[in-house]
């Protein structure tokens, strides 16, 4: 197991559907920054804004940008078109690339 697997099973963010394995993949393919992925695993799981910005040690608004980022990469509407996403990644294992709803940005 790799440091980066290791640490996202400690993490309170990982979705508990996921092992740390198969969400550093989804992360992965999705092109997620770390904060990004504790951030939707969260919303995954259900928090509230509020809640994740207390569990991350945050604010309320970075929360908001890095639901908003998320969104518009994955081309989803709300919450749920976000969860949408993260499941069809991880059902159907496709290349980042050939994903019609993600769009990369520059680095």
């Amino acid at each position: 197991m790799t440091r980066r697997e290791t640490a996202f099973q400690r993490d309170p963010a990982l979705p508990p559907l996921f092992t740390g394995e198969e969400w550093c993949e989804i992360v992965d393919r999705l092109a997620l920054s770390p904060r990004q992925a504790q951030v939707l695993g969260l919303v995954i799981q259900s928090h509230k804004d509020k809640e994740i910005a207390t569990v991350l040690d945050i604010s309320h608004a970075t929360v908001r940008t890095h639901i908003c980022e998320a969104k518009s990469r994955m081309v989803a509407e709300d919450r749920v078109g976000l969860a949408y996403r993260v499941f069809w990644t991880f059902r159907h294992l496709i290349e980042p690339h050939r994903y019609p709803w993600t769009r990369r940005t520059k680095e």
